[in-house]
């Protein structure tokens, strides 16, 4: 089985790929890169991250293609074009900019724009030799504003987006959920993605991390946040077994599956705060504050006259406020249905949050090589 993947060198991607060549898949990845060489060095030093058994796997299984989600026919010559037609069983599309900062239009060029061009191409492969099934990695928040429980079957948006990830990633899943009449669809949408639930390990400390690094860095203890307001973890080796578990089950085509917690995991930010506070002992309590009033009258003064390295904080909280203020919750009934007797639960962030400090703090946030 040959399976073409898009986005293998970002945070999930990588897990997905090892995944797939652990199964014994062969796999064809789209990468961005200068030239061939230059794309199969990104790759291979994405999966090395992980371990250089991986890594090794890759060379014998694996078939690195330059090119761009927001390039023309992805940005594929001809001979790959090719390549992926004649060989590609599955097509796993995890690629995405996940930028919360970016204009709508340039989200919407590698959001949507690139799942246009896969849709194309799926369906070229479709015509010519079938197509197994067609996996998207889309995310929980394509629910936007929306509050109370957000069901797996349900695609609406009506009180908008936050942000222009959130609004070209539903604008995306739309396109894939129009191609499944044609094609065999399977829409996965995880939540809030942190590190391994074993040793917290992660290539990426976007997101939760941002925060959390001001924090323990000293350089931030104010939280414009409603402490009640209820989080939604889950770790990425969870991610990608339910995905490859479930991509095994044939009645998953034609199905939406929230990766998320859930009631089963829910936590608020009051209970993160305590962990993070009990963990740096040594840094003042988080104060928090109310964020109307905040984003109304303190944020747009203190991007102004903010300086150094705490200035790229205080232009965080723009995007990361309104996760602190209120989120829905995510019916997971789809999920738990297909898991089913394989094993794969999804843990409880209490059990596992401390490891993904202790990583932070040994790996210093990234910035050691080698963690």
């Amino acid at each position: 089985m040959s399976v073409f993947v898009t986005g293998g060198t970002g945070f999930l991607g990588r897990y997905l790929i090892q995944g797939l060549l652990e199964s014994g898949s062969y796999v064809v990845a789209l990468v961005r890169g200068r030239d061939r060489e230059d794309a199969h060095r990104r790759q291979r030093a994405a999966l090395a991250w992980l371990d250089e058994a991986t890594a090794k796997r890759s060379d014998r299984a694996m078939t690195v293609c330059p090119g761009a989600l927001d390039a023309p026919g992805l940005g594929l010559t001809h001979e790959d074009r090719e390549l992926v037609l004649s060989c590609c069983d599955d097509f796993l599309h995890c690629g995405a900019s996940i930028r919360f900062d970016l204009p709508l239009e340039r989200a919407r060029r590698v959001n949507v724009e690139g799942t246009r061009e896969l849709l194309a191409l799926a369906r070229e492969r479709q015509d010519r030799a079938g197509l197994a099934r067609l996996d998207h990695v889309s995310t929980a928040f394509v629910a936007g504003r929306r509050a109370g429980l957000v069901r797996e079957t349900e695609t609406e948006a009506r009180d908008g987006h936050r942000n222009s990830y959130e609004r070209s990633k539903w604008e995306a899943e739309a396109l894939v959920r129009d191609a499944s009449r044609e094609l065999p669809v399977t829409i996965f949408r995880p939540s809030i993605v942190v590190g391994e639930v074993a040793q917290g390990r992660t290539p990426s400390f976007t997101g939760f991390y941002v925060p959390v690094t001001a924090y323990a860095s000293g350089l931030w203890r104010t939280a414009p946040a409603r402490p009640d307001c209820v989080l939604d973890f889950v770790p990425v080796d969870f991610v990608r077994d339910a995905v490859l578990a479930i991509r095994r089950r044939p009645e998953s085509r034609g199905r939406c599956v929230h990766l998320a917690a859930g009631e089963k995991g829910d936590v608020t930010l009051e209970e993160v705060v305590a962990v993070l506070q009990s963990f740096f002992s040594d840094r003042e309590p988080v104060r928090f504050v109310d964020p109307d009033r905040w984003m109304r009258w303190v944020q747009p003064v203190i991007e102004r006259i903010a300086l150094g390295r705490v200035r790229p904080i205080v232009r965080s909280l723009r995007y990361f406020v309104p996760y602190l203020t209120a989120n829905p919750r995510f019916d997971t009934r789809e999920a738990i249905a297909l898991l089913a007797g394989s094993g794969i639960e999804v843990p409880d962030l209490r059990a596992y949050v401390r490891r993904l400090l202790r990583f932070g703090v040994a790996s210093d946030w990234g910035r050691r090589p080698g963690m």
